[in-house]
Order: C-alpha cells, then structure tokens, then sequence
C-alpha cells in the first residue's frame, strides 16, 4: 500500500493529523510529488485550514483561477501578511524546476514581490551551498532528484563512491602537503 492510500485510509477513519503526518514524512522522501501536495491540501481543507491548503496547493499545477485554490492561495496572503511570510509557509523541498508550471510561475511572483519589498529570497532547494574546502555539496545530487533509488541517507551507491574519492584525493594531497613539510 502506497502513502497516497495510507492517507486516504487515515482520513476515512477521521485521523486527519495522521494523515497530514504521513504526507510530510512522504515529502521528505518525494518533495514535488503532485499526488502527495495535491491530498495534503485536500487534508488541510477538511481540517478547516484553508491557508495551510493554500501552502500545498502553491506548488501544484493548480490554475490560480481555481475557485478553491484560490480562496486558499488569498487566506494564503491573508494569515502571513508578506511575500515573506507566504514563502517561509510554502512546503518547498525540490529545487522550482521541479515543480509544475503554474507553481513555477507563482514561485517567480512570490519572488520579485519579495524583491519588491527589498528583501531577499530564493527558493530553499535553488541556493547551492558550499562546504568548508569549496567541493560544491549539490554535485553528488542525481539529475532524477530522487528516483527512488538511493540507499540510505538519500544518495545512490554511484554518489557515495564518487564522493568517497573526492574525500581520499583531498587526504592524500593533504597528508603528501604535510610530509613535504616535515621532510624537507
């Protein structure tokens, strides 16, 4: 049984929190799946949250001329006060390329308001970072972000060894760097 069914069967049963739960936890795992955004805002809607379904549904193919989405998308606006506000609510795991075109499209709205408003933002999974040696950490990401074949923690076994010989290079010209020094 799949999560979708799962969270069907908690809210049949009335266990609307368990089946919130569930998606979140199914998000981790699957950031822009549509099915999963799609029945957490539907989960939010009969929890009498409209704003939270609103959160959901802003990374979905959803019109924005939707009836129900878009009283959600205003009670959205309305409970956060700011485009700031809007983006720190969004559940966004995926980098926006991800994410279908209607919801692109809202992301870049949100966006230059934010800029608007002199402020600063970008989409939480569009930033790469840098660890301590500049080895960049989103380049052992697969291009199918996630294809459901990683091992544990999320990367492939292909990441891990491309990483682990990053690793040995950098301790083996470390440790070379070293002895140099204390030889010479």
């Amino acid at each position: 049984m799949d999560v979708i069914d799962q969270a069907q069967q908690d809210l049949s049963r009335g266990d609307h929190g368990g089946a919130r739960d569930r998606l979140y936890a199914a998000l981790r795992r699957e950031p822009a799946s549509q099915p999963i955004l799609e029945l957490l805002a539907y989960t939010y809607l009969v929890m009498g949250d409209r704003a939270s379904a609103g959160a959901a549904w802003f990374l979905t193919g959803k019109s924005d001329d939707d009836p129900t989405a878009a009283s959600a998308f205003a009670a959205l606006e309305a409970r956060h006060g700011s485009a700031i506000g809007v983006a720190r609510a969004l559940p966004i795991n995926a980098p926006s390329e991800y994410y279908p075109t209607h919801a692109r499209n809202r992301l870049e709205r949100l966006t230059t308001a934010i800029r608007n408003n002199g402020q600063d933002w970008v989409p939480p999974r569009d930033t790469v970072y840098f660890d301590e040696t500049g080895v960049d950490s989103d380049d052992f990401l697969d291009e199918d972000f996630p294809d459901g074949s990683s091992g544990p923690g999320g990367r492939s076994v292909h990441q891990r060894v491309v990483a682990a010989l990053i690793i040995l290079a950098i301790a083996a010209t470390s440790a070379s760097v070293v002895l140099a020094i204390v030889f010479s």
